[in-house]
């Protein structure tokens, strides 16, 4: 075999398919083959030992009737008698070595002696042959409803290891692609759906969890990215902007007319903003250690409403606090940090005509302590709602989709949880709910 067809033979079988099929194929026809050589040789067994049966009751019967004629009938009266005997099988000779019956000539390869006896008054040699292919035919032709059977069963094997083969591999196929796509577009980000899923079995299981797994691998590169970015920009911007802030105060104070003074006020808004996008995005790419203890949660929550209420007043949006006195056990300027993403968020939501609304709460129940953010704003459906927390995964034209995602990092570094609850057109709700300092100590001891 040439080295192409070698190629070409090693990469047909190596498919995961045939690596599948094959063997149960191979096996079954190892079964088949292996039952259908017991059944003709268990007939042929059976049909030998009743044809060996039948020689020998032959036999003696003749040698009863020998024995019956003797001293009634002359052996030459007797040899005259079975001179004509009707059975090809049965061969007779004589004490000299003549034959009397059957065949002369010695019997050929194909025949086989299967019982004789010589114990007679006469002294007479009475064998019975079998002819072995006569035999051997005989017996194929009644085995062959064993023969139907066994080509009847390859045909069933070889159609379930197909379908076998065909339902295992698919979702492997399909994951075998996801990943070949992969490693062809290594600077993407890409969405994976795998129909699998939907399956209750192991495979199900198993796609369901590759699934997350690609989507992880995704954000993971996302934030590796950001990582990068971020790390660069707040280096190489972060120092420039506060020179140039320094300096439009200064401009400010010098300042004489109103317009100029308005002008230097929004450039220090612009700039304060792109602050804290820059540190947003540092947020993303270094992990620092947070300093949790225990804090007034309404306090926290009355000096981040109060920096809010002024801005939801100018947007025409009505602004609702619920503070109940209660502590929380977190990082104090994280906290803030989450509050500062989940309200920007509802500003981007909610209309500018009056009719939005936001409201934000703390409250405390056996020893959790949960800090709510929710507004009448457009909603998320279900898939926006699943993928609300992925880092630069967002719907508005002027967002960058960072908010949820910081949220869902920090909160995950203060151990405690983000529930999210939205629907299109009847607004959202986020709760981030923290444990106590002392319920935190008793599942650290248990």
């Amino acid at each position: 075999m040439s080295g192409k067809k070698k190629q070409l033979f090693r990469s047909w079988f190596c498919r995961i398919e045939h690596e599948i099929m094959l063997p149960f194929v191979t096996v079954g026809i190892l079964v088949v083959c292996a039952f259908c050589a017991i059944s003709v040789y268990n007939g042929y067994t059976e049909k030998l030992k009743d044809r060996k049966e039948y020689a020998r009751t032959t036999i003696r019967g003749m040698e009863a009737d020998i024995y019956y004629l003797q001293g009634k009938l002359s052996e030459e009266e007797i040899r005259q008698k079975y001179k004509f005997y009707h059975d090809p099988a049965v061969r007779i000779m004589a004490a000299d070595g003549t034959v009397i019956t059957g065949d002369e000539e010695i019997p050929d390869g194909n025949m086989e002696l299967l019982y004789a006896d010589s114990g007679n008054f006469l002294g007479w040699r009475l064998e019975y042959w079998m002819d072995k292919k006569s035999f051997e035919n005989a017996i194929l032709e009644e085995q062959n409803y064993v023969i139907v059977g066994a080509v009847a069963s390859l045909l069933i094997i070889v159609q379930v290891s197909v379908f076998l083969a065909w339902s295992l591999t698919k979702p492997i196929r399909s994951m075998g692609a996801a990943c070949k796509k992969l490693d062809e577009n290594k600077d993407g980000f890409r969405e994976y759906s795998f129909p699998e899923t939907a399956r209750k079995d192991e495979i199900g299981q198993l796609a369901r969890t590759f699934e997350n797994l690609l989507k992880n691998l995704d954000n993971y590169t996302k934030m590796e990215y950001t990582s990068r970015m971020s790390s660069a920009l707040a280096h190489e911007i972060k120092n420039p902007l506060a020179g140039i802030r320094s300096g439009i105060q200064v401009l400010g104070g010098r300042a004489v007319k109103e317009n100029e003074k308005l002008l230097c006020d929004s450039m220090l808004h612009e700039i304060d903003r792109v602050t804290g996008l820059i540190n947003d995005l540092f947020t993303l790419s270094v992990k620092k250690e947070n300093h949790r203890h225990v804090f007034p949660a309404d306090a926290v929550l009355r000096e981040v409403a109060s920096i809010y209420a002024k801005e939801c007043e100018q947007q025409n949006v009505a602004f609702k606090t619920d503070c109940a006195a209660c502590e929380v056990f977190a990082d104090e300027n994280e906290m803030r940090q989450m509050l500062y993403n989940l309200l920007t968020n509802s500003m981007r939501a909610v209309s500018r005509d009056g009719t939005g609304k936001i409201c934000l709460s703390v409250s405390s129940d056996g020893g959790m302590t949960t800090f709510c953010v929710s507004d009448n704003g457009k909603g998320m459906n279900e898939e926006e709602l699943k993928r609300a927390r992925e880092p630069f995964y967002t719907k508005s034209i002027n967002g960058v989709g960072l908010g949820l995602a910081i949220v869902n990092r920090l909160i995950g570094q203060n151990h405690g949880k983000m529930e999210m609850e939205s629907a299109p057109g009847c607004g959202t709700t986020v709760r981030l709910i923290f444990e106590s300092r002392d319920e935190h100590e008793k599942d650290t001891d248990r």
